[in-house]
């Protein structure tokens, strides 16, 4: 096998593998695929940019959190497809989420920071 990252120029070679609506935009992914002797695609892992909302921080008790949330999601509603995610160990927050409209995910999530 042989493993390298894939250029924009032939972003469209991943729909050999991956489903249409799987394949996240070259402007904020990196794709590094396995290719076989004869160059076919045998495996793919992305690295890609996720929107995610914090830190939320208020001064004031009048400011809504749904009116701030809405503002960022209109901010983005025309990009379809789209996905954000809410980082929470706090019920309260988790709640403030669901009241967004925002559904839970049934998912580990696991750290890895640079040095």
């Amino acid at each position: 096998m042989k493993y390298r990252l894939l250029g924009v120029e032939e972003w469209q070679r991943l729909h050999e593998l991956v489903p249409a609506h799987l394949v996240p935009a070259p402007e904020v992914a990196t794709a590094a695929v396995a290719e076989d002797d004869n160059g076919e695609l045998q495996g793919v892992l992305f690295f890609q940019l996720q929107l995610h909302m914090e830190p939320l921080v208020l001064r004031s008790q009048k400011v809504s959190f749904k009116r701030l949330q809405e503002t960022l999601h209109n901010a983005v509603a025309n990009v379809k497809g789209l996905c954000y995610f809410a980082f929470t160990d706090n019920p309260q927050v988790a709640q403030m989420a669901k009241i967004c409209g925002m559904e839970p995910l049934n998912a580990q999530v696991f750290r890895r920071e640079i040095r």
